[in-house]
C-alpha cells in the first residue's frame, strides 16, 4: 500500500498573513530507516516513520519552514540533512505558533515543565504516548538548553497524539 503525503501550501501562505514572530512544527515523513550524517552530530539513526522538528523563524517563520520545503538550498542548520536531496525526507505539514516560545513548544511536546516561567499550551496533559526525541540529542538545540528539537513518531497514531496536545 502507497501512501501519498502532500504539504499544504495554500495554508502555509494563508496563515503568513496572520504572522508575528512565530515558532513552527515542521512535520516530516521518513518512508524508510536512514542513517544519515547530520553535520556535528555525526551519523544518526532514522527510523521510519514521522518526525516532527520544531524552529523558530522571528518575523520570517514563513520563509524559513518554505525554505525547509525546498530540496535544493545550502546546508545551514540541523535540519537542512533531513530535508535536502534526493534522499530527504518528506515534508507533511507545517503548524505555525505565533507568540509561543520556541523551547517552551518543545517542552510541550516532552511534557516538561518550562523554565521561562510561563505556563506553556497544556504542559500539565500527559506527553503523547509514543512520542520519543532520545534518539537525537543536540538535534536544533545548540543555541538552546533543550535536549533536542525533533521529535519521532512511529505512526499516525502517535503524530495524531503529538498535534492534539498543540492545539
Amino acid at each position: 500500500m502507497r501512501t501519498e503525503v502532500r504539504t499544504s501550501m495554500s495554508r502555509i501562505k494563508r496563515q503568513q498573513s496572520r504572522m508575528r514572530r512565530a515558532v513552527y512544527v515542521l512535520i516530516l515523513w521518513n518512508q524508510k530507516a536512514r542513517n544519515m550524517r547530520v553535520g556535528a552530530l555525526g551519523r544518526l539513526d532514522f527510523p521510519a516513520g514521522f518526525y516532527l522538528y520544531v524552529g523558530s523563524g522571528g518575523l520570517n517563520a514563513v520563509r524559513r519552514v518554505q525554505r525547509h520545503l525546498a530540496r535544493k538550498k545550502r546546508v545551514r542548520w540541523h535540519i537542512d540533512y533531513l530535508t535536502t536531496g534526493r534522499n530527504r525526507m518528506r515534508p507533511v505539514d507545517a503548524y505555525f505558533f505565533p507568540g509561543m516560545r520556541e523551547c517552551c513548544l518543545v517542552r510541550t511536546l516532552a511534557a516538561a515543565r518550562c523554565e521561562c516561567g510561563r505556563k506553556p499550551m497544556r504542559i500539565y496533559e500527559p506527553a503523547a504516548g509514543d512520542l520519543h526525541r532520545q534518539h537525537f540529542p543536540g538535534f536544533g538545540s545548540s543555541d538552546c538548553r533543550c535536549r533536542s528539537h525533533l521529535f519521532y513518531a512511529a505512526n499516525l497514531t502517535s503524530l495524531a497524539k503529538a498535534l492534539r496536545l498543540l492545539h
